[in-house]
């Protein structure tokens, strides 16, 4: 996926730019996933799991070279100068004609920078390029005690189709369910 870089006016006056992901930014890339899986249990994984060793660096440049030559998948950031603050991935779901119809996005955006409408431009963002793409539905996850993240995917056309309960367990024990939401385009 190629985005053309444009830039965007956050709500203090900083100038953001937004542009999608190459294999130049494998690393900051991997440092923000570790920084907000470290700031928040909305993630997938906690940030003492990824891995920022010369080798997950090398395999995360190869992804990111992949997505960025797939006209149907990969990567828009938000950056604050070379600091990416928020990003999108959006990916085919399954590798077949039977599921060529759907993508899945997973969004993820700073603490200190969410509540001002950036997760808002990175889904608009990602529904615009998936529309040309020619998906048809979108899907995605999650957990089910971000109200906050349901809120917006509701604001944005999501509708819940399901929960799988106990599908997170934090290391204080604590189950979370993941709640699917998905679009049609």
């Amino acid at each position: 996926m190629h985005l053309e870089t444009e830039t965007i006016t956050y709500r203090n006056g900083t100038v953001l730019r937004i542009a999608s992901l190459g294999p130049k930014y494998a690393e900051a890339f991997l440092r923000f996933m570790r920084q907000v899986s470290e700031e928040t249990h909305f993630m997938a994984r906690y940030g003492d799991e990824i891995d920022l060793t010369p080798e997950a660096v090398a395999a995360e440049r190869k992804n990111q070279g992949v997505l960025a030559n797939d006209e149907r998948q990969g990567m828009i950031s938000i950056f604050n100068g070379d600091a990416i603050i928020g990003n999108i991935a959006v990916r085919s779901v399954g590798k077949g004609r039977k599921s060529a119809h759907r993508c899945s996005v997973g969004l993820a955006v700073l603490k200190e920078f969410q509540g001002y409408g950036l997760g808002t431009i990175l889904m608009q963002t990602a529904i615009d390029f998936a529309k040309k793409a020619g998906y048809e539905y979108m899907e995605l996850g999650v957990f089910s005690d971000n109200s906050r993240a349901k809120g917006m995917y509701k604001k944005l056309g999501f509708v819940e189709s399901g929960c799988l309960p106990d599908a997170f367990r934090l290391d204080s024990g604590e189950s979370i369910g993941e709640i699917t939401m998905y679009r049609k385009l």
